[in-house]
């Protein structure tokens, strides 16, 4: 069991460092390599259940898809994502004749506490990396097409170092058919730039995706495609199998590419990528759970709550 420990605090660090190298050393080297992977880790227990990518589906995180905004509904969602790195957010969406379907959405991602220590190896106190995440949503819907769009700001404190920035997301969802269930949706996210005296451009990337179930079968399927124009990371895929059990209960299930591959240890880790989780409905109310396994000793646990608020 110590031993068990002293890796995963190890896999800890190695997490951090990684996405610090990621971030500053392109910004200071003025590549366009992406400040966003807080971003890119998703919270919502439903998407990371069905592969961590879902962007065809109606499950009220419009984070990740602004063209699927609901009508009225609180979406409140918590990431145990490895130790005491943690995500959190809430995400409210409601409809006016003014403003037609709207949404507004905060995120906050801890990478919990560091030991801090100068250039020559005093200590110097424990710090905690923090990044934030500010979303205004808004949807259209046109006949069989819906459409809308993200403008997100956000800012990012680890170590010494802070960034800050504006994007916008622009996503598209197709229902061919009014009275089957297969949805064709397409995400362009991440479109903006850093704030500051680097204004560098993030790069952005394309997501496809579709869901369906076949008739008569008490299976919905998804799969979801992702390109970037990061260097270190090109190309995801992921899927996703529901069992849908009763109007009540569904089991999930599902793979993400990125997972299997970017958590890879020496040892044969066979389940690596997996996810899966459980959806529990009670009439308005939505409550998801779901863990991720990364590797041999390391996996992530995910809990949402989805409300749907009464009609005006």
């Amino acid at each position: 069991m110590i031993f068990i420990n002293y890796l995963s605090k190890r896999f800890k660090y190695f997490i951090f460092l990684k996405i610090i190298f990621f971030q500053f050393h392109s910004i200071q080297t003025l590549s366009q390599e992406n400040v966003l992977n807080f971003i890119e880790i998703t919270d919502n227990s439903k998407i990371n259940a069905l592969g961590g990518n879902n962007i065809s589906l109606d499950h009220g995180y419009f984070f990740i898809n602004p063209s699927l905004i609901k009508e009225r509904s609180i979406s409140i969602n918590y990431l145990n994502y490895i130790l005491d790195i943690n995500s959190s957010s809430i995400l409210f969406s409601d409809s006016s004749n003014f403003l037609g379907n709207y949404g507004i959405g905060i995120k906050y991602f801890s990478h919990g506490k560091f030991d801090g220590y100068d250039n020559f190896g005093n200590y110097n106190g424990d710090f905690y990396p923090k990044e934030y995440l500010l979303t205004f949503s808004k949807s259209y819907k046109i006949s069989k097409f819906s459409i809308g769009s993200n403008l997100k700001y956000f800012y990012s404190k680890l170590y010494n170092t802070s960034n800050s920035g504006l994007i916008i997301d622009l996503g598209a969802n197709f229902t061919p058919y009014v009275n089957k269930e297969f949805n064709i949706a397409i995400v362009f996210s991440n479109i903006g730039f850093l704030l500051g005296e680097n204004q560098l451009l993030i790069p952005s990337n394309i997501k496809i995706g579709t869901s369906f179930k076949p008739e008569y079968m008490p299976l919905r399927f998804s799969l979801t495609y992702m390109n970037s124009q990061k260097s270190y990371e090109k190309e995801n895929f992921s899927l996703g199998i529901e069992v849908l059990l009763s109007k009540y209960l569904n089991i999930m299930l599902g793979y993400n590419l990125k997972n299997d591959t970017g958590f890879k240890l020496n040892n044969p880790d066979k389940l690596r990528g997996i996810s899966y989780g459980l959806e529990l409905v009670l009439k308005r109310f939505k409550l998801n759970y779901s863990r991720l396994i990364l590797n041999s000793i390391s996996s992530s646990n995910n809990i949402s709550i989805n409300y749907e608020l009464k009609r005006k």
